[in-house]
């Protein structure tokens, strides 16, 4: 005995069986290579997370360091200017210095040059004497 079908054939049991255990096959091979994708995409996630979370502790380990970089930074900022001001008088002191003997030197050359215009002033007198 048979079936009908909607397209008005009869189909034997043995070809339904057949027809049926096709589909099953079918639909095994799709929920297998469904259940393969979810696996692959399930370990595709695992790793972003991995990642996500090596990214996560690195980003907290640099944040640990800026944040003692800029503890430290204002300690460095205080020697560093602690050691220019100090440089800063040094050489204020040193320009205080040679100021001096430049001036200490011009009175010297204004001394020369007085003394020298004396001796030619002499000269011209005695040539004219």
């Amino acid at each position: 005995m048979g079936t009908l079908n909607m397209g008005g054939r009869f189909f034997k049991s043995e070809e339904l069986e057949l027809i049926e255990q096709r589909r099953l096959e079918a639909l095994l091979e799709i929920t297998t290579k469904h259940s393969e994708e979810v696996q692959s995409l399930k370990a595709q996630v695992e790793q972003a997370n991995s990642k996500a979370a090596k990214a996560n502790n690195q980003i907290k380990s640099l944040d640990k360091d800026l944040k003692n970089l800029r503890s430290e930074n204002p300690d460095r900022m205080k020697k560093q200017i602690k050691r220019l001001q100090e440089q800063n008088r040094a050489m204020t002191s040193e320009n205080n210095t040679l100021k001096s003997k430049q001036k200490q030197l011009q009175q010297q050359l204004d001394a020369a040059k007085m003394e020298l215009d004396k001796f030619k002033a002499e000269e011209k007198e005695a040539e004219v004497a």
